[in-house]
């Protein structure tokens, strides 16, 4: 099953948050106008009914909260235009909470959106980075959010916790406060722009030790930890056993808009909009397809090592974004990712090893009870 187009539209520069480890470039008040919202989403229909046939829109920023209208406004157009093309749509937002008002949560639900809170776990973990332009911490303001989100049962959501230099010495107590107060998936984002010590690295691996054994535990008492990171890791060996493994698609099957136009390739390449190397085209004069068939030939791995590992199908090697933040290209891999994926994929394997020899219900049930791998 093919994936949907994945259109993101980047409503704008601002932000409510000055969080340390942005990629997303300076802050200032710039928004995307309704026309180039438009035209933007004429060429994600355009391009989904040339090829996949279906669509997913998400909102990004900045804080796409802070164009509440707009994106009002973007939702309605999508939804009749859609319609009419005959395409179905799926709707998500990526937001830091902190402009997430019940009566906007309301809006969001009732429409089926798929809310991705950035919340960085506990307040230690969390304020390190994530602060109001006048240097107070956020995680109480996004606490609340979770809390509104918590009160919709039906709700999809996800929280997104970034780890990173200055805040993953708190990696595991900041995991085990989103275990309490959230019963979602936890993805962690590691922070592949900045640069890692060998000492901070070490650091690292030794909180996800910790944190795979609170794992085992959890499971254990037939409430597990939903990290998504490391259980993606055990399905990447089921999917690798069943002939199904997910590779980056950067240049076809993603297209991010930024506030002025310029189409790039994955939402995390965006920045301020001012790359011109990266971005192939804009939504007046369309796709530059000899630059996205440029994306398409280069993109996966060049790296010599990576073809010769027994990891390569399991591992976030061929992401196009996550390379490029790391070496400035999209199919050169840096070491710190492949020590970071090593390290993800052993500690998954632990703990799934010895959670399928022990016959742990939970952890059978979710991974082999009902187990048919499907493309996202």
């Amino acid at each position: 099953m093919s994936r949907p187009l994945l259109l993101t539209l980047c409503l704008t520069h601002d932000c409510t948050l000055r969080c340390r480890y942005c990629y997303a470039g300076r802050k200032y008040a710039h928004a995307m106008t309704q026309e180039t919202a438009e035209r933007g989403i004429e060429l994600g229909l355009e391009e989904a009914a040339r090829t996949v046939g279906k669509l997913d829109i998400s909102f990004f920023g900045g804080e796409p909260l802070m164009e509440w209208d707009l994106l009002q406004y973007c939702h309605e157009y999508m939804r009749t235009r859609a319609a009419e093309r005959g395409i179905p749509v799926r709707y998500g937002i990526t937001t830091n909470g902190t402009l997430l008002t019940q009566d906007r949560l309301n809006w969001l639900a009732e429409r089926d959106y798929l809310i991705g809170l950035s919340l960085d776990g506990s307040p230690a973990m969390h304020d390190t980075n994530r602060r109001f332009a006048d240097g107070r911490g956020s995680h109480a303001a996004v606490q609340e959010a979770l809390e509104r989100i918590n009160r919709i049962p039906q709700l999809r959501s996800k929280v997104i916790c970034v780890v990173n230099p200055a805040n993953h010495c708190h990696l595991l107590e900041g995991v085990r406060w989103l275990h309490r107060h959230y019963r979602g998936d936890i993805g962690l984002n590691f922070d592949y722009w900045s640069e890692w010590t060998d000492a901070q690295f070490d650091s690292l691996t030794a909180q996800l030790v910790k944190l795979t054994a609170d794992m085992l535990a959890s499971y254990r008492c037939g409430l597990p930890m939903r990290v998504e990171t490391i259980e993606g890791k055990i399905r990447s060996h089921l999917y690798e056993q069943s002939g199904f493994c997910s590779y980056c698609r950067i240049g076809e099957q993603e297209i991010a808009i930024s506030v002025d136009g310029a189409l790039f390739p994955c939402s995390r390449m965006v920045g301020v909009g001012d790359e011109p190397e990266i971005t192939f085209g804009d939504v007046r004069s369309g796709i530059d397809r000899a630059k996205q068939h440029y994306y398409i030939a280069t993109r996966g791995n060049a790296t010599p090592e990576c073809r010769i590992c027994t990891l390569r199908h399991r591992c976030t090697n061929t992401c196009g974004c996550t390379n490029y933040a790391g070496t400035g290209r999209i199919n050169q891999v840096s070491p710190f990712l492949c020590n970071l994926q090593q390290t993800l994929i052993r500690l998954a394997d632990e703990l799934a090893e010895t959670l399928f020899l022990e016959k742990n219900p939970a952890f059978m049930d979710k991974f082999y009870g009902n187990f048919a791998p499907q493309a996202d």
